[in-house]
């Protein structure tokens, strides 16, 4: 497939409005698992969920519109891999610092820990492609239960029924947890919580920043593609490879030369130039806010970079995906797999909390004992 001038321009263009919201939010998953079951602190995971509840909203009117079809759903092999990659991916990113989308938006920041943990990452990428054929299609094919992938959209339901009903139990919930006066309270907060200068705010309401992402993801969709970050960043890493080896080196590869099997040779395509972007309007947004500056890490932190980011890295392609593929594409496509993979990272995020930083869980302690 030969890409035109356009289509790049459009993925610049996303790729700038995910980098910009997700820094104005500090939108980060391992932050708002980390943050929820260590001090009870739910602002990110309300992001989260309220992410969730936009996709699946999104992709059910996108495909009841017949703007898209279920064929054009990201549905990956469903199995055992998930759960191990979602686990070694949760692990991962809980020692580096940030998950995929977080740890993009921090370079552009200027953090260069977060340099240290994508090189890594795209390093992790690249290792597994190598060790994919034949050791681990030896250990993972044995895992996977539907090669094709399950979506609920096969259910013989109109395809709006699902999504609404499952956002119909998430805001019922809140409700019920919070009260109408609180839950409705919450919704103005998001759309008021504004100064003299957007642009130059330092901070965004984390609702109303989920919401937003969610909609350039519903437009992406429709008009591009699905949103993914690990694989273009594997793409990257394999074209650098070619510059410097040749593409022999990746072509030969069966699972490189799989992801770019609808490119007209090797090398940069709309969903790496989205990626790139993302870098860029995540700079932009701190740098109008006055945040940007270059953060040198402390030596200590360098082997959790490394450490964390080979894991991630390798970890996205067993899963597949990293955490913004799976919440707003996996889980909006209603995904099974991708459900696996978010549980997995969950459990992930828990054992690196709990075992690997041994930080306290006020989650589990009786409001009598706090």
């Amino acid at each position: 497939m030969a890409y035109t001038w356009d289509v790049f321009l459009l993925a610049a263009g996303f790729g700038f409005a995910y980098g910009f919201l997700l820094q104005k939010a500090d939108f980060c998953f391992v932050a708002s698992i980390r943050d929820w079951i260590s001090v009870r602190d739910t602002r990110i995971l309300n992001g989260v969920i309220v992410l969730i509840a936009t996709s699946l909203l999104g992709w059910g009117l996108v495909l009841a519109f017949g703007l898209r079809e279920i064929s054009d759903l990201w549905v990956v092999p469903l199995g055992g891999a998930n759960l191990l990659g979602g686990l070694l991916f949760g692990i991962g990113m809980t020692i580096a610092g940030g998950c995929g989308s977080g740890t993009l938006y921090r370079c552009g920041m200027g953090y260069v820990q977060f340099w240290l943990v994508l090189l890594c990452a795209i390093i992790g990428n690249l290792l597994f492609a190598f060790l994919y054929d034949p050791w681990g299609r030896q250990v993972l094919d044995p895992l996977t239960v539907v090669d094709g992938g399950y979506t609920l959209y096969n259910w013989p339901l109109p395809v709006w029924v699902l999504p609404v009903v499952i956002v119909a139990i998430i805001v019922g919930i809140a409700i019920y947890r919070f009260g109408w006066a609180s839950f409705w309270n919450g919704v103005r907060e998001s759309l008021t919580d504004w100064e003299r200068n957007p642009l130059r705010q330092g901070h965004w309401d984390i609702r109303l920043v989920a919401f937003l992402i969610g909609i350039v993801a519903i437009i992406q969709f429709i008009f591009m593609s699905n949103v993914g970050i690990t694989g273009p960043e594997t793409r990257i890493g394999a074209t650098a490879l070619a510059l410097v080896f040749g593409d022999d080196l990746v072509t030969n590869n069966t699972y490189l030369n799989a992801l770019f099997a609808d490119f007209p040779r090797i090398g940069l395509g709309p969903e790496e130039t989205l990626v790139i972007f993302l870098v860029v309007g995540a700079f932009a947004s701190s740098w109008l806010s006055g945040s940007f500056k270059l953060r040198w890490p402390r030596k200590s932190r360098l082997p959790y970079a490394i450490g964390g980011g080979l894991l991630m890295g390798v970890a996205s392609r067993i899963a597949p995906g990293c955490n913004i593929a799976n919440i707003i594409t996996g889980v909006g496509g209603l995904s099974m797999s991708s459900v696996l993979v978010l549980l997995g990272m969950a459990v992930g995020v828990f054992i690196g909390v709990a075992y690997i930083f041994k930080m306290p869980l006020l989650l589990f302690q009786r409001d009598a004992d706090m």
